[in-house]
């Protein structure tokens, strides 16, 4: 049981996590968490999550010219790009690991 597949692969991205939580400055992490906490209840207050705004397709170009929603706009995309680079070293990573739990999996 604690040799199968997924939870192997569970616990390795785990450690995948931690590592690099563990390269961010602490200060930094805390920081960028105070800062997120801080934006998010001042904007999802209990009103605005009573009846939130709705956004047609006008809203959206509308939003695009403010400077806050470009700056979250800048980081989502600098996100999606590491996760691409994550995605695309994940094939020979998983192929790696395949082979390491082969080799620790006894044959049937």
């Amino acid at each position: 049981m604690l040799m199968e597949p997924q939870l192997l692969r569970l616990l390795s991205h785990g450690a995948n996590v931690l590592d690099i939580l563990s390269r961010i400055e602490p200060a930094a992490i805390g920081m960028m968490a105070g800062a997120m906490q801080r934006g998010l209840s001042e904007t999802f207050t209990p009103e605005v999550m009573r009846d939130p705004p709705r956004v047609g397709l006008t809203g959206v170009l509308k939003q695009l010219s403010d400077p806050e929603v470009q700056k979250a706009l800048g980081v989502l995309f600098l996100l999606l790009k590491a996760l691409g680079k994550a995605f695309g070293h994940l094939n020979e990573d998983m192929k790696a690991l395949e082979a390491l739990m082969a080799k620790m999996m006894p044959k049937k």
